[in-house]
């Protein structure tokens, strides 16, 4: 497998005012992702140094803490869905989200904390109980249509400044009845991989990987076994992780994974708090629920929000993930109101 980049050269003259900022000469790279070929990724190390202001932990818990929400008794503030009502597998508990743009559940993560929780904190049978909750979630809704053909993904953000999201972390499990964009362009690519090569792509990148500048590490044995990457062309941002199942390519998932993928995550979120990170997003994508494909397999991503510890906005997993627009206003809405206007 050949990993591919474009070297572009920087220079420029800097003022000695300035000349403590930034540097007049460097590097940065195009990196071509090696399946989705249209894909490159910029990586620009030289930025590294630039340091976004970070505001004080105490500060952040002093904004937070005052803001209790509804997460914290389920039972009386949650909606309820006619066919499962609530799942809850100890502390984790499933149930619709308010607002829904697709079929989609709120899996609550932790208990009940009346402060903010850092990603650092949360224990790794906290996260597996919510895989495992979430996953029951899919179960019940393939078998009250099972019929119905549908991709299951598990997504998170946790972002500092949103209350939702930092007292009571959680998963939006969502049933989708196509594909994500970039999911749809990875079975798609795949695919074609598979059929030229006769391998398996997510096999040949891992191997590709292993043991290089890149590589992580892994977790599990035989069929539970899960690979942690920082990809060669990240495809969602900065501080971006990369985690392949090695042999399944659909939920559900044996719970075993899901421990391991837990571990996974403990490690990496660990890990981002020593490097200042605070605010995230991931997903963790799958087949149509139920099937088997010999040229995909599960894979998540995970990747930093820009101001580490205080970044909030309206773009979640599904627009920077996704690649997918998610409107609340639609364009007949928009054309209509800009019409009085013109």
């Amino acid at each position: 497998m050949k990993l591919e980049k474009i070297t572009i050269p920087i220079k420029k003259i800097l003022p000695p005012a300035i000349q403590d900022f930034g540097k007049e000469e460097y590097e940065t790279e195009f990196r071509i992702h090696p399946l989705l070929k249209w894909f490159w990724a910029a990586v620009s190390t030289a930025r590294a140094a630039y340091k976004p202001y970070i505001v004080p932990e105490s500060l952040i818990t002093e904004l937070m803490t005052p803001r209790v929400h509804y997460f914290t008794n389920p039972a009386k503030f949650t909606p309820k869905d006619p066919i499962y009502g609530h799942i809850q597998v100890n502390d984790a508990i499933c149930f619709p989200n308010l607002w829904p743009w697709t079929e989609m559940a709120i899996c609550r993560i932790t208990g009940d904390e009346e402060e903010s929780i850092s990603l650092k904190d949360i224990k790794v049978n906290q996260w597996r109980d919510a895989f495992l909750c979430s996953e029951k979630y899919f179960q019940v809704n393939q078998d009250a249509k099972p019929n119905f053909k549908f991709y299951p993904t598990i997504n998170m953000n946790f972002l500092r400044t949103s209350a939702s999201s930092v007292l009571h972390p959680h998963f939006q499990t969502l049933i989708l009845p196509v594909s994500p964009p970039i999911l749809a362009l990875m079975l798609q690519e795949a695919r074609k991989y598979h059929k030229k090569h006769r391998q398996n792509f997510f096999e040949a990148y891992i191997k590709e990987e292993r043991n290089g500048p890149r590589w992580i590490g892994e977790i599990g044995a035989s069929n539970h076994r899960l690979s942690f990457v920082s990809p060669w062309a990240p495809l969602a941002g900065s501080d971006e992780v990369f985690f392949i199942s090695h042999s399944s390519s659909a939920f559900p998932l044996p719970e075993q994974t899901w421990k391991n993928i837990a571990k996974g995550l403990h490690k990496i979120f660990v890990g981002y708090h020593d490097m200042g990170i605070r605010s995230i997003n991931f997903i963790i994508c799958s087949d149509v629920y139920g099937t088997q494909n010999n040229s995909y397999r599960v894979f998540g991503m995970i990747w930093s929000r820009p101001l580490k510890n205080l970044d909030i906005s309206d773009r979640g997993f599904a627009e920077i993930g996704y690649k997918m627009a998610l409107t609340f206003r639609s364009p007949e809405m928009v054309a209509a109101d800009l019409r009085n206007h013109w």
